[in-house]
C-alpha cells in the first residue's frame, strides 16, 4: 500500500508539472505571436511608422501647394508664375520663346 501512494505522489507530480509548463509554453506562445502578442505589436508599430511618413509628405505637398496659391491670389501676384500657367493651361508660346519638339 506505501508503494501505491508513492507512486500516485510521483504519478500526481509528473501530471501536476507536465500541465502547469504546457499552460505556461502555451501562454507563452500567445504573448508572442497572438493578436496583441510581440509580432503584432512590432507590425502595427511598423504601419504606424509607414502612415507618418506618408503623412509628412502630404504636408510638405500641401504646403508647396499653399504656397503657389498665395503666390497667384492677393495683392501682390507672381506674374511669372502667372504666364506660366496661363502658358500651360493655353497650350501657347510667347514670341521670343524657342520650343524644341521631341520625338516619343
Amino acid at each position: 500500500m506505501i508503494i501505491r501512494t508513492r507512486r500516485r505522489r510521483i504519478g500526481f507530480l509528473f501530471v501536476f508539472h507536465g500541465l502547469a509548463w504546457s499552460f505556461a509554453a502555451y501562454f507563452m506562445h500567445s504573448a508572442q505571436t497572438g493578436d496583441r502578442g510581440l509580432v503584432a505589436k512590432a507590425e502595427a508599430k511598423a504601419r504606424t511608422e509607414a502612415i507618418a511618413v506618408k503623412i509628412a509628405e502630404a504636408r510638405a505637398e500641401r504646403q508647396a501647394w499653399e504656397r503657389r496659391v498665395s503666390q497667384l491670389s492677393g495683392p501682390e501676384i507672381d506674374r511669372d508664375l502667372l504666364d506660366e500657367r496661363q502658358r500651360a493651361m493655353l497650350n501657347t508660346v510667347h514670341p521670343n520663346d524657342v520650343v524644341i519638339l521631341l520625338d516619343r
